[in-house]
C-alpha cells in the first residue's frame, strides 16, 4: 500500500506509519495481544496458500467488485465475527487468516516509491512509544538496526505480499473466463419441538460470488491446462469444498436453545 487518504486504508488500519530508527528508536510492540480489532469484521481477504487450511473452517467466497478478491466468511451478520469471543480470543482450533495475523504490521512505500518498507498501525493498542517499563519488544536495537521482532514482521509481510500478487492473477483469470456468479445463502432458524421460544428471523447473506462449477468443468482444454499448471484448479476445488463451512456459521450464530438449518 502507499500513503493515501484514510478512506483508502486497508481493513483494520487507521494510522499506518513507516518505521524509521531515527524517529522510532524507543517504539515497540506489546507481547500481550488479542483479536478485538477483528471482532467487528465478517469477512477478511485470503491468499492462495491459505485456501487449504481455511477451507476446513470457513466458507471461501469472492468479492462482488472488480477485484474479485477471495474472502473468508467469519459471520452471518455484517459487523460481527463469530470466531472472536468477548475476551478477544480466536476460537480454539480454528485457522486464523494471515491477514489477521499480520496486523498491526503492513508493507508500505514512501513518497518516492521504491521497495516496500515495514510499517505499523500506530493506532493499535499493541504499539508503544516507550518500550522501557512495558512488556514489549523494541523495533530497533541500540544501534538502530531492526530487532528480530521487526525482521520477523517484515519477512511475514513480504511473504504475504507475494502471495497477494498470485491471488490477483487467479482472480483475474476467474473473471476473464466468466467463472464467477452471484450467490446468496438463506439461513432459517427453527425452534426445537420442545421449545416454547419463537424462532428468530431468517438471515440472508448476499453480496458475494462463487465459482460456477459447471462452467469450470466446461473450460476449453488449453485453459484448463493453464489452470492446472498455475495451481488454480486446486484453489477452485478447495473453494467449492469450503461451502460446507456455512453449517459451522449457522451453528455458531444460532441462540443456545435454537437449532438451525441453512439452505443455499
Amino acid at each position: 500500500m502507499t500513503s493515501t487518504a484514510a478512506s483508502a486504508l486497508p481493513l483494520f488500519y487507521r494510522n499506518p506509519m513507516l518505521l524509521r530508527s531515527q524517529e522510532h528508536g524507543t517504539f515497540g510492540l506489546r507481547r500481550a495481544h488479542d483479536f478485538r480489532f477483528a471482532a467487528d469484521t465478517a469477512v477478511v481477504p485470503l491468499v492462495a496458500s491459505e485456501f487449504a487450511p481455511a477451507s476446513r473452517h470457513y466458507p471461501i467466497v469472492f468479492a462482488p467488485d472488480a477485484t474479485a478478491t477471495p474472502l473468508v466468511v467469519l459471520g452471518v451478520a455484517a459487523g460481527r465475527n463469530l470466531f472472536v469471543d468477548g475476551e478477544g480470543q480466536w476460537r480454539a482450533g480454528a485457522y486464523v487468516p494471515g491477514y489477521v495475523r499480520r496486523y498491526p504490521f503492513v508493507p508500505m512505500t514512501n513518497e518516492n516509491g521504491g521497495a516496500p518498507m515495514l510499517a505499523v498501525d500506530s493506532a493499535s493498542p499493541r504499539v508503544v512509544n516507550q518500550v522501557s517499563g512495558e512488556e514489549a519488544d523494541a523495533f530497533f536495537d541500540a544501534d538502530g538496526k531492526p530487532t528480530p521482532t521487526s525482521q520477523a514482521a517484515m519477512a511475514f509481510c513480504e511473504s504475504y505480499r507475494i502471495e497477494a500478487l498470485r491471488i490477483v492473477a487467479f482472480a483475474k483469470a476467474l473473471l476473464e473466463h466468466k467463472l464467477l456468479v452471484d450467490r446468496s445463502v438463506r439461513i432459517n432458524y427453527h425452534a426445537p419441538k420442545d421449545s416454547t421460544e419463537a424462532p428468530p428471523a431468517e438471515a440472508v447473506i448476499n453480496g458475494f460470488r462463487m465459482v460456477d462449477e459447471a462452467a469450470f468443468r466446461a473450460l476449453p482444454a488449453d485453459v484448463a491446462a493453464t489452470f492446472h499448471a498455475e495451481g488454480w484448479s486446486d484453489l477452485v476445488v478447495l473453494h467449492l469444498a469450503s461451502q460446507l463451512g456455512w453449517q459451522t456459521l449457522v451453528e455458531a450464530s444460532a441462540p443456545k436453545a435454537v437449532k438451525a438449518a441453512a439452505a443455499a
